[in-house]
């Protein structure tokens, strides 16, 4: 990483080069669209809004048939976050009436099991995995704001305490990927760093836009506090996490670390965790993930999709593989450091080449 730039300009970066080599056809492409719109906010870019808008263009017109993942059919291919927190920041007003319309697609037809979660198929429909949570949670909860549904606001706290309560590990404090996979019968027993990840975003942001009256307010507030505390408690010594979280012989994984650096600077930024205590790991942790992020954009050490490999132990996550530009990578990386950058901006981090140095 160059001395030369700034944490915005290594978030544009992995932007671009994710636009170089994806389609656009996944729920990656909603992760790193999202980041984009927000980075575009955060540097007040109205060019790289206006690139996102034109990325988005195609999903809101119901020109996009196929979207990789589980609410593809229902969310993804209708722009999902991204469009979703476009329009909740005042950004794609036009997404309206898509966004409510893939709501009501979600909720009254996605599959659930006997607790209402989503679940992964009408086949499998007691399998349910954290990574729900990010794909459907946030864009119920801004799509809800903006309609004045009630409705979407109260699912999107529904299935984040329900995934909470199914997956959550009182013991480490991290998340079980997956309750049922593949008719196990049983939670994956390891914490994947990536997954840890998923959940954490939704919370991170249902943190900052659920209304603080709403009921579900209190214990989704909890939920994210108490899964920053297992995080801290597996971080390396370097700052970063690895993909069997509990496991520090497993690799070390850019996408999932990025992730809870993410919530952590998203909590600094809006006072809903201790300065005190999360400051230094989360610069110790934007200093670590510098170093697998090229100066062209390309994030290195990302797991491959990981959908409960194997039986789920740590074994099976850490023989799981990344790779150089991973589809995952880069929505992580453009979350992570658009973040740090509106942190630089408010003089709460320091810039990043005072960070390198150490």
């Amino acid at each position: 990483m160059s001395l030369q730039v700034e944490y915005g300009e290594v978030a544009l970066a992995a932007w671009e080069r994710y636009k170089s080599f994806s389609p656009f056809r996944s729920y990656c492409s909603i992760l790193a669209m999202t980041g984009a719109a927000r980075l575009g906010k955060i540097i007040g870019s109205e060019a790289l809004l206006d690139d996102v808008r034109a990325c988005l263009r195609p999903f809101l017109a119901g020109e996009v048939e196929k979207v990789g993942g589980v609410y593809g059919p229902t969310v993804y291919r209708f722009g999902g976050n991204a469009a979703a927190w476009m329009l909740v920041r005042g950004l794609l007003p036009e997404a309206k009436d898509v966004m409510v319309a893939s709501a009501e697609l979600l909720c009254q037809n996605h599959p659930r099991d006997v607790d209402g979660c989503f679940s992964f198929s009408e086949a499998q429909s007691s399998f349910i995995w954290i990574d729900t949570v990010f794909g459907v949670c946030p864009f119920l909860l801004w799509t809800g704001k903006v309609a004045g549904r009630r409705d979407f606001i109260d699912e999107s706290v529904h299935q984040m305490q329900r995934h909470h309560d199914r997956l959550f590990d009182p013991v480490l404090k991290l998340y079980h990927q997956a309750s049922n996979a593949r008719g196990s019968g049983c939670l994956t027993p390891a914490h994947w760093s990536r997954g840890v990840g998923w959940g954490l975003l939704a919370l991170a942001e249902m943190v900052y836009d659920l209304p603080k009256e709403h009921p579900g307010y209190e214990k989704i507030l909890k939920a994210y506090r108490d899964v920053l505390d297992g995080c801290l408690a597996t971080q390396d010594g370097d700052g970063m996490w690895h993909q069997a979280m509990e496991a520090p012989d497993s690799y070390v994984e850019s996408s999932g670390s990025a992730l809870i650096l993410y919530a952590i600077g998203r909590g600094l930024k809006n006072g809903a965790i201790d300065r005190e205590r999360f400051h230094e790991p989360y610069v110790r942790g934007m200093r670590a993930l510098s170093r697998y992020v090229s100066i062209d954009g390309s994030v290195f050490n990302a797991c491959c999709g990981c959908l409960a490999p194997g039986a789920g132990t740590v074994a099976d996550y850490a023989a799981h593989p990344h790779k150089l530009n991973d589809e995952h990578s880069s929505g992580p990386v453009i979350y992570a450091f658009s973040q740090a950058e509106q942190l630089r901006q408010k003089g709460a981090i320091p810039p990043l080449a005072e960070l390198l140095r150490g």
